[in-house]
């Protein structure tokens, strides 16, 4: 326990109830699934997954210990809960899961902490404003939420499946920082202290820790899963390293409710997406080797996947059209034949402290708004995005 968090009471539901939102844009998502199935794209990804499983069976063996990992045996029947910090990291990190937990008959739902409305470079190249405005970023939230919508129709997923909290980009740290008794944190992005999305799953909630920790409980007990898939502490973007806390700060609330000790999962799968020089470029083939650390007590569980669930993977990786445009290196760098799971066990999870590691600074850049949109700032770091190697971009 972090000093000064008294973790929010949750409700735990004795009968499963609707845990997505009855999505009503469906005029944006016709747009998003439009741009989705451009021509040629299949073939595409089809020819660059053949020739990625060739090369790779080609290639050179790496060092003794670098696929040590143990595999990743998927149960049939599997309740899974997918928790992501932004959309495309749940293709990102579980894409390949997903599928096989479903081809085995299994449950997937997927939950979103943000929006993704909290990239600046982003926002700029989607509209064509070098100086979005919030208004810009608010509806670059909604064109992610539906890019997000098409992308998992590549496994089969349906809205009712998914998730969207509505929490700002790059403020998640932040807000678990600041503890539970503070004025609700305001996104330098959207400007709102709140979800700005009817979407969300309580618009009502603000932007504070205890809010934030009581949806995900409660979307805990609702799913009540097997394993959740989530990001690693260890992951150098804030946003996912403090997603982490979050979730096990939501389990440790579930668990000292009546009748929560029985929603806690069986085991939570880390998953990672940012700790440069990690992933190899895709100019280099072959499977994903371990990272160079991993989060005690996790252990590397590697989930090989067939060609055409890599094909899936990549196939929902660039409906994320806004994010193609920049991340694409990173994309295909991720689409192997495999992914890594840091896998934690349940009885595992106890010894855990709330908040470590730490997670690095994320303030945000005051130029991420026009100067008349700007509100003061604590000094500090203003980085949001993690650096990437720099032949990727």
């Amino acid at each position: 326990m972090v000093a000064g968090y008294r973790l929010p009471r949750v409700s735990v539901p004795t009968s499963k109830r609707r845990g997505g939102a009855d999505w009503g844009s469906r005029r944006t998502l016709r747009c998003a699934r439009r741009r989705a199935h451009q021509s040629g794209r299949d073939a595409a990804i089809a020819a660059w997954v053949s020739c990625c499983l060739v090369l790779g069976s080609l290639a050179v063996a790496p060092p003794t210990g670098a696929f040590a990992a143990e595999e990743l045996v998927v149960p049939a029947k599997l309740r899974l809960l997918v928790v992501a910090p932004h959309p495309d990291d749940e293709s990102l990190g579980a894409g390949g899961l997903i599928q096989r937990a479903l081809a085995g008959g299994g449950r997937v739902h997927v939950l979103f902490l943000t929006s993704g409305d909290g990239y600046p470079e982003a926002v700029a190249l989607a509209t064509g404003h070098r100086q979005p405005t919030a208004v810009d970023y608010r509806g670059f939230g909604e064109l992610r939420r539906a890019e997000a919508l098409v992308a998992l129709e590549h496994y089969h997923i349906l809205p009712l499946s998914v998730t969207f909290l509505g929490f700002p980009d790059g403020g998640l740290a932040e807000i678990w920082r600041r503890g539970p008794h503070v004025p609700a944190y305001e996104s330098p992005y959207t400007r709102e202290d709140r979800p700005p999305y009817p979407e969300a799953f309580d618009s009502s909630a603000r932007y504070v820790s205890r809010e934030l920790i009581r949806e995900i409980a409660h979307l805990v007990a609702l799913a009540d899963p097997d394993w959740i898939a989530l990001p690693t502490p260890l992951d150098t973007h804030p946003d996912h390293c403090a997603s982490f806390t979050f979730v096990l700060a939501a389990l440790r609330s579930l668990s000292a409710e009546p009748g929560g000790e029985s929603k806690v999962p069986d085991r939570l799968l880390t998953y990672l997406v940012h700790a440069a020089p990690w992933p190899p470029p895709p100019s280099v083939p072959g499977p994903l080797p371990e990272p160079p650390a991993i989060f005690a007590p996790a252990r590397w569980y590697s989930l090989a996947l067939e060609p055409d669930e890599v094909a899936a993977k990549l196939a929902a990786l660039e409906s994320h059209h806004t994010q193609a445009a920049i991340m694409d290196r990173l994309f295909r760098a991720l689409a192997r034949p495999n992914e890594l799971f840091g896998v934690i066990e349940r009885a595992q999870l106890t010894p855990l402290k709330l908040g470590d590691p730490p997670c690095g600074p994320e303030l945000p850049s005051r130029a991420a708004l026009p100067a008349s949109e700007r509100s003061p700032s604590p000094a500090g770091p203003s980085s949001t995005t993690p650096a990437s190697p720099p032949d990727w971009r």
